[in-house]
C-alpha cells in the first residue's frame, strides 16, 4: 500500500508540471478524493492513514503535520515523482485531472456538501474519522451519477409550526378560498 505522502508528493509534482500552485488546503482535499476514488473504483484504500473531519473539510493528520508550515503559501515541488503502483498512479492522475484545476476553496466547499464529511462532522466525536464505508458508498454513487435524495421532512414538525403561526395559517386559508373561487392569489 502506498503512503499518503506518496499521494501528496504526486499531486505536488503534477501541479508543478502543469504550472499550477498547490497549497496545504488543496493538497488535503486532493488526498481525500484520491482515497474516495480508490475505495470506489478499486475496492481498496489508497493509503492507510485516517481522514478526519475538520472545520475546513477532510484532513489527513500526517499531511497536516508535514506541510502545515506552508499555510496558504505554495508547496514547493520535489525533484521527482515517487514510485507508485500502476493502478494507484492511474487513480491519482484521474483525481488530478478532475480536481487539480480547482482552487483550494472550491474543493473545500465541495467537500462540505458531500456526505462522508458532513456525517463525520455532525457526529458526537470532535475528531471523527470519515469511514471507508461511507466514502466507498458515496463515491461509488457519485461516479455512477446518482444523487442522494434530500433528507425527509418531518411533516409533524412543519404542521406544528404552521398551527402555531396563526397569521400564516389564515393567509393560507384565504389564498385557498380565493383559488377555489377562481380569483387567483393576491400578490400584495
Amino acid at each position: 500500500m502506498s503512503s499518503v505522502h506518496d499521494a501528496a508528493t504526486y499531486f505536488i509534482c503534477r501541479a508543478s508540471e502543469d504550472g499550477n500552485i498547490i497549497t496545504h488546503l488543496k493538497l488535503q482535499k486532493l488526498c481525500y478524493y484520491a482515497q474516495g476514488y480508490s475505495l470506489a473504483l478499486m475496492g481498496a484504500p489508497m493509503f492507510s492513514d485516517p481522514i478526519e473531519a475538520w472545520e475546513h473539510g477532510p484532513v489527513v493528520r500526517a499531511i497536516w503535520n508535514r506541510y502545515k508550515q506552508y499555510r496558504k503559501s505554495p508547496i514547493p515541488a520535489p525533484d521527482q515523482l515517487p514510485e507508485i503502483e500502476r493502478w494507484r498512479a492511474k487513480t491519482l492522475e484521474t483525481v488530478h485531472k478532475r480536481y487539480g484545476w480547482m482552487s483550494a476553496w472550491e474543493l473545500r466547499n465541495r467537500t462540505h456538501d458531500e456526505l462522508p464529511w458532513r456525517d463525520a462532522w455532525h457526529s458526537e466525536d470532535p475528531n471523527a474519522e470519515l469511514t471507508h464505508d461511507s466514502m466507498r458508498t458515496f463515491f461509488h454513487s457519485a461516479l455512477r451519477g446518482e444523487r442522494r435524495p434530500p433528507e425527509p421532512v418531518d411533516k409533524e414538525a412543519v404542521l406544528d409550526w404552521i398551527n402555531r403561526n396563526d397569521e400564516l395559517r389564515k393567509e393560507a386559508a384565504k389564498g385557498r378560498a380565493e383559488i377555489l373561487a377562481g380569483r387567483g392569489v393576491r400578490w400584495d
